[in-house]
Protein backbone atom coordinates (compact mmCIF):
# COMPACT_ATOMS: atom_id res chain seq x y z
CA UNK A 1 0.00 0.00 0.00
CA UNK A 2 1.27 3.40 -1.03
CA UNK A 3 2.16 5.72 2.30
CA UNK A 4 0.65 9.15 0.13
CA UNK A 5 -2.98 7.82 -0.59
CA UNK A 6 -5.36 8.96 1.30
CA UNK A 7 -9.69 9.03 0.11
CA UNK A 8 -11.13 12.70 0.24
CA UNK A 9 -14.93 13.15 -0.22
CA UNK A 10 -16.69 14.95 -2.62
CA UNK A 11 -19.25 16.04 -0.35
CA UNK A 12 -21.98 16.12 -3.19
CA UNK A 13 -25.30 15.39 -1.92
CA UNK A 14 -27.22 12.32 -4.18
CA UNK A 15 -23.75 11.74 -6.10
CA UNK A 16 -21.87 8.59 -6.05
CA UNK A 17 -18.06 8.00 -7.04
CA UNK A 18 -17.91 5.84 -10.13
CA UNK A 19 -13.94 5.47 -10.33
CA UNK A 20 -10.99 8.06 -10.79
CA UNK A 21 -10.03 8.44 -14.41
CA UNK A 22 -7.34 10.46 -13.54
CA UNK A 23 -4.91 11.34 -10.52
CA UNK A 24 -1.76 13.55 -11.65
CA UNK A 25 0.13 16.43 -9.65
CA UNK A 26 -1.51 18.91 -12.18
CA UNK A 27 -5.49 17.83 -12.76
CA UNK A 28 -8.05 15.37 -11.01
CA UNK A 29 -10.72 13.41 -13.15
CA UNK A 30 -13.53 11.56 -10.97
CA UNK A 31 -16.47 9.69 -13.05
CA UNK A 32 -19.31 10.59 -10.41
CA UNK A 33 -23.56 9.62 -11.66
CA UNK A 34 -26.86 10.73 -9.70
CA UNK A 35 -27.67 8.26 -7.12
CA UNK A 36 -31.35 9.13 -8.06
CA UNK A 37 -32.84 5.82 -9.54
CA UNK A 38 -35.98 7.02 -11.20
CA UNK A 39 -35.54 10.51 -12.41
CA UNK A 40 -38.98 12.26 -12.69
CA UNK A 41 -40.30 13.31 -16.28
CA UNK A 42 -40.22 16.99 -16.85
CA UNK A 43 -43.97 16.69 -18.75
CA UNK A 44 -45.64 14.56 -16.75
CA UNK A 45 -44.42 13.78 -13.78
CA UNK A 46 -43.98 10.12 -13.81
CA UNK A 47 -40.66 8.65 -12.35
CA UNK A 48 -38.75 6.80 -15.17
CA UNK A 49 -36.57 3.91 -14.47
CA UNK A 50 -35.87 2.99 -18.43
CA UNK A 51 -32.30 5.00 -19.85
CA UNK A 52 -32.19 5.19 -23.54
CA UNK A 53 -28.45 6.25 -23.08
CA UNK A 54 -25.52 7.51 -20.89
CA UNK A 55 -23.45 10.30 -21.98
CA UNK A 56 -20.09 11.42 -20.18
CA UNK A 57 -20.20 14.92 -19.10
CA UNK A 58 -16.90 17.28 -18.41
CA UNK A 59 -18.35 18.96 -15.08
CA UNK A 60 -15.70 21.50 -13.59
CA UNK A 61 -15.55 21.41 -10.15
CA UNK A 62 -14.00 23.20 -6.97
CA UNK A 63 -10.16 22.28 -6.77
CA UNK A 64 -9.08 19.44 -4.47
CA UNK A 65 -5.55 20.06 -2.82
CA UNK A 66 -4.75 22.67 -5.48
CA UNK A 67 -5.55 20.95 -8.62
CA UNK A 68 -8.01 21.67 -10.89
CA UNK A 69 -10.63 18.72 -10.82
CA UNK A 70 -13.60 17.58 -13.10
CA UNK A 71 -16.05 15.56 -12.84
CA UNK A 72 -17.02 13.40 -15.58
CA UNK A 73 -21.23 13.05 -14.51
CA UNK A 74 -22.65 9.53 -16.65
CA UNK A 75 -25.81 11.20 -17.56
CA UNK A 76 -28.62 9.49 -18.25
CA UNK A 77 -31.48 9.85 -20.90
CA UNK A 78 -34.34 8.54 -20.04
CA UNK A 79 -37.53 7.55 -21.50
CA UNK A 80 -41.50 7.90 -19.94
CA UNK A 81 -43.33 5.19 -20.66
CA UNK A 82 -46.83 6.80 -19.72
CA UNK A 83 -45.75 9.71 -22.15
CA UNK A 84 -43.16 8.23 -24.13
CA UNK A 85 -41.34 11.77 -23.67
CA UNK A 86 -37.08 11.22 -23.86
CA UNK A 87 -35.60 14.07 -21.28
CA UNK A 88 -31.65 14.16 -19.97
CA UNK A 89 -31.76 13.59 -16.18
CA UNK A 90 -31.07 16.75 -14.18
CA UNK A 91 -29.24 17.47 -10.88
CA UNK A 92 -28.88 20.02 -8.46
CA UNK A 93 -25.67 20.17 -7.45
CA UNK A 94 -24.78 21.04 -11.35
CA UNK A 95 -25.05 24.21 -13.52
CA UNK A 96 -24.04 23.78 -16.97
CA UNK A 97 -20.20 23.18 -17.37
CA UNK A 98 -19.64 23.79 -13.43
CA UNK A 99 -21.09 22.88 -10.46
CA UNK A 100 -23.42 24.57 -7.93
CA UNK A 101 -20.54 25.47 -5.53
CA UNK A 102 -18.32 26.49 -8.15
CA UNK A 103 -20.70 28.81 -9.54
CA UNK A 104 -21.30 29.79 -6.50
CA UNK A 105 -17.60 30.61 -5.41
CA UNK A 106 -17.16 32.04 -8.82
CA UNK A 107 -19.61 34.77 -8.30
CA UNK A 108 -18.58 35.18 -4.85
CA UNK A 109 -15.07 36.06 -6.05
CA UNK A 110 -16.15 38.10 -8.64
CA UNK A 111 -17.37 40.51 -5.60
CA UNK A 112 -13.90 41.59 -4.84
CA UNK A 113 -11.76 41.35 -7.92
CA UNK A 114 -12.09 41.49 -11.44
CA UNK A 115 -14.04 38.43 -13.39
CA UNK A 116 -10.81 37.93 -15.69
CA UNK A 117 -8.89 37.33 -12.55
CA UNK A 118 -11.52 35.07 -11.00
CA UNK A 119 -11.43 33.02 -14.39
CA UNK A 120 -7.56 32.98 -14.48
CA UNK A 121 -7.57 31.80 -10.48
CA UNK A 122 -10.10 29.14 -11.34
CA UNK A 123 -8.37 28.40 -14.77
CA UNK A 124 -11.50 28.53 -16.53
CA UNK A 125 -12.26 30.91 -19.47
CA UNK A 126 -13.51 34.63 -19.34
CA UNK A 127 -16.35 33.95 -20.85
CA UNK A 128 -18.21 31.32 -18.94
CA UNK A 129 -17.23 33.23 -16.00
CA UNK A 130 -18.56 36.30 -17.10
CA UNK A 131 -21.46 34.29 -18.57
CA UNK A 132 -22.61 33.38 -14.94
CA UNK A 133 -21.81 36.65 -13.44
CA UNK A 134 -24.18 38.13 -15.93
CA UNK A 135 -26.68 35.37 -15.35
CA UNK A 136 -26.12 35.85 -11.38
CA UNK A 137 -26.66 39.61 -11.31
CA UNK A 138 -29.84 39.39 -13.82
CA UNK A 139 -31.45 37.10 -10.83
CA UNK A 140 -30.10 39.85 -8.04
CA UNK A 141 -31.29 42.44 -10.36
CA UNK A 142 -34.80 41.27 -10.61
CA UNK A 143 -34.83 39.92 -6.73
CA UNK A 144 -34.14 43.66 -5.44
CA UNK A 145 -36.73 45.48 -7.70
CA UNK A 146 -39.21 43.39 -6.92
CA UNK A 147 -38.84 44.91 -3.45
CA UNK A 148 -40.39 48.41 -2.19
CA UNK A 149 -38.42 51.14 -2.94
CA UNK A 150 -39.22 54.07 -0.50
CA UNK A 151 -36.29 56.11 -1.36
CA UNK A 152 -34.36 56.02 -4.88
CA UNK A 153 -31.25 57.83 -5.33
CA UNK A 154 -30.50 58.66 -8.57
CA UNK A 155 -26.74 59.67 -10.28
CA UNK A 156 -24.57 59.38 -13.33
CA UNK A 157 -20.97 56.97 -13.26
CA UNK A 158 -18.50 56.71 -16.60
CA UNK A 159 -18.23 53.61 -17.93
CA UNK A 160 -15.61 55.56 -20.20
CA UNK A 161 -13.93 58.98 -18.79
CA UNK A 162 -15.60 62.14 -20.13
CA UNK A 163 -17.73 59.84 -23.16
CA UNK A 164 -19.99 57.17 -21.97
CA UNK A 165 -21.84 57.43 -19.12
CA UNK A 166 -24.42 55.10 -16.92
CA UNK A 167 -27.47 56.46 -14.71
CA UNK A 168 -26.99 54.39 -11.70
CA UNK A 169 -29.90 53.75 -9.16
CA UNK A 170 -29.60 52.95 -5.73
CA UNK A 171 -32.31 51.80 -2.78
CA UNK A 172 -31.67 54.85 -0.24
CA UNK A 173 -32.85 52.43 2.34
CA UNK A 174 -30.52 49.68 1.45
CA UNK A 175 -28.10 50.93 -0.40
CA UNK A 176 -28.30 48.09 -3.10
CA UNK A 177 -27.83 49.04 -6.75
CA UNK A 178 -31.14 48.51 -8.47
CA UNK A 179 -29.54 49.40 -11.76
CA UNK A 180 -27.45 50.65 -14.39
CA UNK A 181 -29.19 52.56 -17.14
CA UNK A 182 -26.85 52.93 -20.19
CA UNK A 183 -26.64 57.04 -20.97
CA UNK A 184 -27.71 59.55 -18.55
CA UNK A 185 -30.69 61.16 -20.44
CA UNK A 186 -34.42 61.92 -19.37
CA UNK A 187 -35.10 58.81 -21.79
CA UNK A 188 -32.62 56.42 -20.17
CA UNK A 189 -34.28 56.97 -16.76
CA UNK A 190 -37.77 57.80 -17.51
CA UNK A 191 -37.43 54.38 -19.64
CA UNK A 192 -36.30 52.39 -16.36
CA UNK A 193 -39.09 53.91 -14.04
CA UNK A 194 -41.82 53.02 -16.66
CA UNK A 195 -40.47 49.39 -16.92
CA UNK A 196 -40.59 48.88 -12.86
CA UNK A 197 -44.59 49.46 -13.14
CA UNK A 198 -47.44 51.67 -11.95
CA UNK A 199 -47.53 49.58 -8.21
CA UNK A 200 -43.99 50.25 -7.78
CA UNK A 201 -43.49 53.87 -9.10
CA UNK A 202 -46.58 54.46 -6.09
CA UNK A 203 -44.11 52.87 -3.64
CA UNK A 204 -41.29 55.73 -4.07
CA UNK A 205 -41.81 58.59 -1.87
CA UNK A 206 -38.40 60.25 -1.84
CA UNK A 207 -36.25 60.51 -4.89
CA UNK A 208 -32.89 62.35 -4.71
CA UNK A 209 -30.26 63.26 -7.44
CA UNK A 210 -27.97 65.96 -8.42
CA UNK A 211 -29.06 68.84 -10.43
CA UNK A 212 -29.12 67.63 -14.06
CA UNK A 213 -32.59 68.91 -15.72
CA UNK A 214 -33.19 65.53 -17.78
CA UNK A 215 -33.09 63.86 -15.00
CA UNK A 216 -35.89 66.39 -13.16
CA UNK A 217 -37.49 65.58 -16.36
CA UNK A 218 -37.54 61.70 -16.03
CA UNK A 219 -39.06 62.20 -12.34
CA UNK A 220 -41.72 64.69 -12.99
CA UNK A 221 -43.08 62.61 -15.68
CA UNK A 222 -42.63 59.20 -14.11
CA UNK A 223 -42.60 59.97 -10.03
CA UNK A 224 -44.59 63.03 -9.71
CA UNK A 225 -46.49 62.34 -6.71
CA UNK A 226 -42.90 61.34 -5.08
CA UNK A 227 -40.58 64.67 -3.58
CA UNK A 228 -37.96 65.27 -5.62
CA UNK A 229 -35.02 66.16 -3.31
CA UNK A 230 -31.67 67.93 -4.65
CA UNK A 231 -28.35 66.14 -2.57
CA UNK A 232 -27.33 68.54 -0.11
CA UNK A 233 -23.12 68.09 -1.80
CA UNK A 234 -24.35 69.27 -5.05
CA UNK A 235 -26.38 72.39 -3.56
CA UNK A 236 -23.44 73.09 -1.13
CA UNK A 237 -21.16 73.20 -4.17
CA UNK A 238 -23.47 75.70 -6.25
CA UNK A 239 -23.22 77.70 -3.04
CA UNK A 240 -19.39 77.80 -2.45
CA UNK A 241 -19.41 78.95 -6.20
CA UNK A 242 -20.17 82.40 -5.49
CA UNK A 243 -17.64 82.45 -2.84
CA UNK A 244 -14.72 81.68 -5.22
CA UNK A 245 -15.76 84.01 -7.34
CA UNK A 246 -15.38 86.60 -4.68
CA UNK A 247 -11.85 85.35 -3.33
CA UNK A 248 -10.40 85.00 -7.26
CA UNK A 249 -11.88 89.09 -7.69
CA UNK A 250 -10.14 89.64 -4.36
CA UNK A 251 -7.25 88.46 -4.79
CA UNK A 252 -6.24 89.52 -8.60
CA UNK A 253 -3.81 92.27 -8.33
CA UNK A 254 -3.45 95.18 -11.05
CA UNK A 255 -2.09 94.12 -14.21
CA UNK A 256 1.77 94.09 -14.31
CA UNK A 257 1.99 93.05 -10.46
CA UNK A 258 4.10 90.30 -9.28
CA UNK A 259 2.69 87.99 -8.16
CA UNK A 260 -0.60 88.46 -9.87
CA UNK A 261 -2.83 87.60 -6.97
CA UNK A 262 -2.74 88.60 -3.27
CA UNK A 263 -0.65 85.26 -1.72
CA UNK A 264 -2.55 85.60 1.59
CA UNK A 265 -6.05 85.54 0.06
CA UNK A 266 -5.09 82.62 -2.23
CA UNK A 267 -3.39 80.49 0.95
CA UNK A 268 -6.82 81.22 2.61
CA UNK A 269 -8.64 79.51 -0.30
CA UNK A 270 -9.91 76.42 1.59
CA UNK A 271 -9.60 77.96 4.76
CA UNK A 272 -12.79 80.26 3.37
CA UNK A 273 -14.91 77.12 2.23
CA UNK A 274 -14.92 75.96 6.18
CA UNK A 275 -17.87 76.66 8.13
CA UNK A 276 -18.09 78.88 11.14
CA UNK A 277 -18.89 75.99 13.54
CA UNK A 278 -16.24 74.11 12.67
CA UNK A 279 -13.55 76.77 12.84
CA UNK A 280 -10.97 76.69 15.98
CA UNK A 281 -9.27 80.06 18.18
CA UNK A 282 -6.20 80.14 15.41
CA UNK A 283 -8.42 79.45 12.60
CA UNK A 284 -11.03 82.21 13.41
CA UNK A 285 -8.65 84.94 14.30
CA UNK A 286 -6.40 83.93 10.96
CA UNK A 287 -9.65 84.60 8.75
CA UNK A 288 -10.37 87.91 10.65
CA UNK A 289 -7.06 89.23 9.95
CA UNK A 290 -7.78 88.46 6.24
CA UNK A 291 -11.42 90.17 6.35
CA UNK A 292 -10.07 93.05 8.04
CA UNK A 293 -8.20 93.58 4.75
CA UNK A 294 -11.08 92.78 2.60
CA UNK A 295 -14.22 93.62 3.75
CA UNK A 296 -15.92 92.05 0.40
CA UNK A 297 -14.69 88.76 1.27
CA UNK A 298 -16.10 88.67 4.46
CA UNK A 299 -19.31 89.42 3.08
CA UNK A 300 -19.21 86.50 0.80
CA UNK A 301 -17.92 84.05 3.76
CA UNK A 302 -21.13 85.19 5.81
CA UNK A 303 -23.32 84.46 2.81
CA UNK A 304 -21.97 81.36 2.29
CA UNK A 305 -22.42 80.61 6.14
CA UNK A 306 -26.01 81.33 6.13
CA UNK A 307 -26.47 79.26 2.77
CA UNK A 308 -25.18 76.89 5.09
CA UNK A 309 -27.80 77.08 7.53
CA UNK A 310 -30.43 76.04 5.04
CA UNK A 311 -29.39 72.31 6.21
CA UNK A 312 -28.21 73.05 9.67
CA UNK A 313 -31.33 74.26 10.34
CA UNK A 314 -33.97 72.00 12.11
CA UNK A 315 -37.12 72.53 10.48
CA UNK A 316 -37.68 74.03 7.23
CA UNK A 317 -38.92 77.21 9.35
CA UNK A 318 -35.45 77.65 10.35
CA UNK A 319 -34.15 76.98 7.02
CA UNK A 320 -36.75 79.93 5.72
CA UNK A 321 -35.18 82.36 8.60
CA UNK A 322 -31.03 81.24 7.02
CA UNK A 323 -32.14 82.31 3.68
CA UNK A 324 -33.56 85.88 5.01
CA UNK A 325 -30.15 86.39 6.63
CA UNK A 326 -28.49 85.85 3.12
CA UNK A 327 -31.39 87.45 1.44
CA UNK A 328 -30.05 90.80 3.63
CA UNK A 329 -26.54 90.22 3.06
CA UNK A 330 -26.97 89.79 -0.59
CA UNK A 331 -29.34 92.85 -0.49
CA UNK A 332 -26.30 95.46 0.64
CA UNK A 333 -25.27 94.54 -3.37
CA UNK A 334 -21.21 93.72 -2.26
CA UNK A 335 -21.31 90.84 -3.55
CA UNK A 336 -23.11 90.78 -6.97
CA UNK A 337 -20.86 87.50 -8.18
CA UNK A 338 -23.58 85.45 -6.20
CA UNK A 339 -26.12 86.63 -8.78
CA UNK A 340 -25.87 83.07 -10.23
CA UNK A 341 -26.24 81.40 -7.01
CA UNK A 342 -29.71 82.91 -6.67
CA UNK A 343 -30.84 82.36 -10.12
CA UNK A 344 -30.04 78.46 -9.40
CA UNK A 345 -31.62 78.69 -6.02
CA UNK A 346 -34.95 80.15 -7.65
CA UNK A 347 -34.29 77.50 -10.24
CA UNK A 348 -34.04 74.79 -7.46
CA UNK A 349 -35.83 75.93 -4.50
CA UNK A 350 -38.57 73.36 -4.00
CA UNK A 351 -36.30 70.45 -4.22
CA UNK A 352 -33.70 72.21 -2.05
CA UNK A 353 -36.43 73.61 0.76
CA UNK A 354 -38.39 70.04 0.95
CA UNK A 355 -34.82 68.82 2.32
CA UNK A 356 -36.16 68.36 5.74
CA UNK A 357 -39.75 67.86 5.18
CA UNK A 358 -38.50 64.64 3.35
CA UNK A 359 -36.44 63.00 6.10
CA UNK A 360 -32.92 64.84 5.49
CA UNK A 361 -31.88 62.09 2.80
CA UNK A 362 -28.69 62.05 1.27
CA UNK A 363 -26.92 60.93 -2.02
CA UNK A 364 -24.03 60.03 -0.02
CA UNK A 365 -25.00 55.98 -0.27
CA UNK A 366 -24.57 56.47 -3.96
CA UNK A 367 -21.60 58.39 -4.23
CA UNK A 368 -19.60 55.64 -2.42
CA UNK A 369 -21.14 53.30 -4.85
CA UNK A 370 -19.76 55.35 -7.71
CA UNK A 371 -16.28 55.64 -6.11
CA UNK A 372 -16.42 51.74 -6.03
CA UNK A 373 -17.37 51.32 -9.57
CA UNK A 374 -14.36 53.45 -10.63
CA UNK A 375 -12.46 50.90 -8.53
CA UNK A 376 -13.47 48.41 -10.19
CA UNK A 377 -13.33 50.08 -14.08
CA UNK A 378 -9.67 50.84 -12.74
CA UNK A 379 -9.04 47.42 -11.78
CA UNK A 380 -10.23 46.10 -15.15
CA UNK A 381 -8.39 48.51 -17.33
CA UNK A 382 -11.89 49.84 -18.35
CA UNK A 383 -15.27 48.22 -19.66
CA UNK A 384 -16.61 48.71 -23.21
CA UNK A 385 -19.61 46.46 -22.19
CA UNK A 386 -22.81 48.24 -20.26
CA UNK A 387 -23.89 44.62 -19.59
CA UNK A 388 -21.04 43.44 -18.37
CA UNK A 389 -20.07 46.78 -16.17
CA UNK A 390 -23.52 46.80 -14.59
CA UNK A 391 -23.28 43.00 -13.69
CA UNK A 392 -20.17 43.93 -12.14
CA UNK A 393 -22.16 46.98 -10.37
CA UNK A 394 -24.76 45.06 -8.93
CA UNK A 395 -22.55 42.45 -7.41
CA UNK A 396 -20.45 45.01 -5.31
CA UNK A 397 -23.74 45.93 -2.67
Amino acid sequence: MKRDVMSVRLWLPRIEVLGVVADTPGELVVRVRSSVRRPCCPDCGTPSGQAHDRRGNKVRDLEVSGRPTTLVWERRRMVCGPCGRRFAEEHPAFEGRVTARLARRLVQDARAMTVNAAAKRHRLSWRMVNALVVAYAGLVAGHRRRRRCRVLLVDETSIRKRHRYVTVLVNGDTGEVLAMVPHRSEAALSGFLAAQGHRWQKGVKVVVSDGSAAYAAAIAKRLGHARHILDRFHVIRWFAAGLTAVRRDVQRRPEGSKPAFDPAVFRARFLLMRRPDTLDADERSRLDALFEAHPRLKAAWEALGELHGLYLAKDRNGALEALDRFADIYGTGDIPEFSDVVDTFLAWHPQILDWHQAGRPSNGRIEGTNNLLQVLRRKAHGFTNYTNFEASGLLLT
